[in-house]
């Protein structure tokens, strides 16, 4: 372990007596802040911070995790709500993202596995795939989720409408009602892209939604688009045994992860069988009744009998009376609003995937909570995005916090790196999972975590740690020197913060 680890393992247990680590000094005192914060959010009335009166009239426009989170919220201080969605609650998250997806995905791993039981010393026969059942389970565990937005609504007292919604003045009209609104938080979401060139009516080409509706599996799945959502599909349907391609326009697919991090990712995935043309578009599309021939700009033909669009989301924004009611809406049709989720009329805020950024269901969340608060002036503040994980459910996973290197650089921060691989790590070999690395960036000035990109299997699952450590300040040394249990995959992360500073034992 050496002098330098003893001494400060030495401070942290002192430390602990007191409640207030030592070595962690001054950052460690700067990054309580937000938990002060959080702690106002949450004290309520019983703290000096009055509940707003129930005569306050919150409406939400949309229910996915930023409307559903923003309704519940807003009856929680105290206000009439009113939670109007068009369609299902839980919205792309619950319904055609997030969830169905993950179900999905752990079959695909479980198949894995089982073609794997040999190396254990279980011999299995060859596992035969009931695509059908997979696809009902899949919509049981959405049904369940969905069903437990709705009892938590009932729960809350939100009167859920289940009605297009329209904008008029100061109420929005829905199901042949007028619902008045002291404030409107706009959660009315994204849904997915089409190609203007490519005919997408065709029963061989489908978007992320109709994938999910899918009775058979196919043969040959072309994939349109090399980001997060084309890649996770197609780790899923090479695994059941289709085989994939993957068309992306940019040079990496799997825009803004560490480069040197999706370059080791590719060559994993190409071992299962993924093929990619990166830097290559599609310049026209023949079809047939059963399957399409997509022609790529260097002259690739590929042949292949479903072809899914994954090339982005749009939001769904216009036609529902926001800009008559003096909300903006950029050309990308996001509702525009200031770092305090408000719009341009101080009674509509905005929050989710419909204003832009990172579409992610938690930090839709997340705004949705932040949006309701300040719209009834209960601990008021900025939208604090400085730690927001970013997940993608492929084999292996990837998961992302902060910043890495080639965002660093564009901030100006000059960075240094630790890093493990799985190979190394017994839990992984145990698990049969030795594809992977977890890699720390921090301040090379200050030593103060700025990011991670973790690879791997529960890469999903540990990167939370490294966010808690950049919301609260820590260094890469702090990091390191907290123990972590063995044999764990997440003592990588301790690993990394090791073999940065130079001291890891096996590593350095």
């Amino acid at each position: 372990m050496g002098l330098h680890r003893q001494a400060a393992a030495r401070q942290l247990v002192r430390g602990l007596h007191r409640f207030a680590p030592p070595r962690a000094g001054a950052r460690r005192q700067r990054g309580t802040g937000h938990l002060a914060r959080r702690g106002a959010r949450r004290c309520g009335a019983h703290c000096g911070d009055p509940r707003p009166d129930v005569s306050q009239r919150v409406v939400v426009l949309g229910g996915g995790p930023a409307g559903d989170v923003a309704a519940l919220r807003a009856a929680q201080l105290g206000a009439q709500t009113t939670l109007i969605e068009r369609a299902e609650l839980g919205g792309t998250c619950l319904n055609w993202g997030c969830i169905p997806t993950k179900s999905l995905l752990a079959g695909a791993d479980l198949l894995r596995k089982i073609r794997n039981a040999a190396d254990f010393g279980i011999k299995v026969p060859e596992p035969v795939i009931d695509f059908p059942r997979m696809m009902q389970r899949k919509e049981e565990n959405v049904l369940k989720m969905r069903n437990g937005v709705s009892a938590a609504c009932k729960r809350h007292k939100v009167d859920v409408v289940r009605a297009q919604g329209i904008v008029d003045g100061d109420a929005v009209a829905a199901g042949g009602a007028r619902y008045e609104y002291d404030h409107l938080i706009v959660c009315t979401g994204t849904e997915p892209s089409g190609l203007p060139d490519v005919d997408m009516e065709h029963p061989c080409v489908v978007t992320s939604n109709g994938i999910l509706r899918l009775e058979k599996l196919p043969e040959h799945l072309l994939v349109i688009g090399g980001g997060v959502v084309g890649c996770e599909f197609a780790s899923l349907f090479i695994a059941l045994g289709a085989r994939v391609t993957v068309v992306e326009m940019l040079p990496q697919i799997l825009a803004g992860v560490d480069s040197r991090i999706v370059q080791q990712f590719r060559r994993f995935v190409e071992k299962e069988g993924i093929v990619f043309y990166a830097g290559r578009t599609l310049a026209s599309v023949d079809y047939t009744e059963r399957s399409v021939t997509a022609h790529l700009d260097d002259g690739t033909n590929i042949d292949a009998d479903l072809m899914l669009i994954s090339v982005g989301r749009r939001a769904q924004t216009r036609g529902i009376g926001l800009e008559d009611a003096g909300v903006v809406v950029d050309e990308r049709d996001h509702v525009v609003v200031d770092e305090m989720l408000q719009t341009a009329n101080p009674h509509i805020w905005g929050a989710g995937d419909c204003i832009g950024g990172l579409q992610l269901a938690h930090l839709g969340s997340a705004e949705g909570g932040r949006a309701v608060e300040n719209a009834l002036q209960h601990t008021v503040m900025p939208m604090d995005r400085t730690v927001v994980p970013s997940c993608i459910y492929t084999h292996p996973e990837i998961a992302m916090v902060g910043h890495n290197p080639e965002t660093a650089k564009q901030a100006g921060i000059d960075v240094k790196t630790g890093q493990a691989r799985y190979l190394g790590n017994g839990k992984a070999l145990g698990e049969g999972e030795p594809d992977g690395i977890a890699q720390l960036y921090a301040n090379a000035t200050t030593d103060q975590l700025v990011g991670a990109t973790v690879m791997g299997v529960h890469a999903v699952e540990i990167i939370h740690e490294v966010g808690v450590a950049i919301s609260d300040g820590l260094t890469m040394d702090d990091l390191g020197a907290v123990i972590h249990a063995h044999p764990t995959v997440s003592e990588l992360i301790m690993d990394s913060a090791e073999q940065g500073e130079g001291v890891a034992p096996y590593l350095s």
